[in-house]
């Protein structure tokens, strides 16, 4: 895996103009239709931004969040009784999204629906704290392929309610509201490692891929 920089430059007081060719009687006889140059003028006195954009895969990017120990005490196993996300619907129209949902969820090793739940109702309420999860989590969380199922058996839904939940009140809501889980988001997480990304987010532009 390979990180990709752009490079993007912002030149003020850059400005075009066209002038007049100087042979356009050369060029008539050679029987070609003579054709105006184009100038174009920079300001040097204006000032330059530069700004660099750092593409991030996100398959390399997530693993160095999951925490580098395991956890003392399991409490993220699927309880007999529980829902297992991967019994309930998936909606055809975000058949990839889910898949890549799944996916995240195992890296960070967040195997129980209620825990994944919990998870994304945290990361929602507190998205700052917890760059880039959350960016990485809420960019499949979007309602980009038309209507989602609306009952507790669409996977998507219950994300998508996990989510709403977060983003409409505190991050002290998602323990009620999910309390089959005893385990806060950033014990899943390497929030050490968050604070790097979030360092070299302040210094250039992340974007995950």
């Amino acid at each position: 895996m390979r990180l990709r920089v752009r490079l993007v430059m912002v030149l003020a007081g850059a400005a075009a103009s066209a002038g007049a060719a100087a042979s356009a009687g050369a060029a008539a006889s050679a029987g070609k239709t003579p054709r105006n140059k184009r100038y174009i003028f920079f300001n040097t006195d204006a000032p330059i931004l530069l700004a660099f954009q750092l593409l991030v895969p996100i398959s390399l990017a997530l693993p160095s969040m999951a925490p580098l120990e395991g956890r003392s005490l399991d409490l993220d196993t699927v309880m007999a009784g529980e829902v297992v996300a991967k019994n309930l619907t998936w909606d055809p129209a975000y058949q990839q999204s889910l898949t890549q949902l799944s996916v995240y969820f195992a890296h960070l090793e967040v195997s129980s629906l209620s825990c994944q739940e919990r998870l994304i109702c945290e990361v929602t309420a507190d998205p700052l704290t917890f760059f880039p999860i959350s960016q990485i989590f809420l960019k499949e969380l979007r309602l980009v392929n038309g209507p989602v199922t609306m009952t507790d058996d669409s996977l998507m839904w219950r994300y998508m309610t996990a989510a709403r939940q977060g983003f409409t009140s505190h991050t002290d809501s998602c323990v009620p509201a999910y309390s089959s889980c005893h385990l806060p988001a950033d014990s899943f997480l390497n929030m050490p490692v968050l604070k790097v990304w979030q360092y070299i987010s302040s210094k250039v532009k992340l974007e995950f891929i």
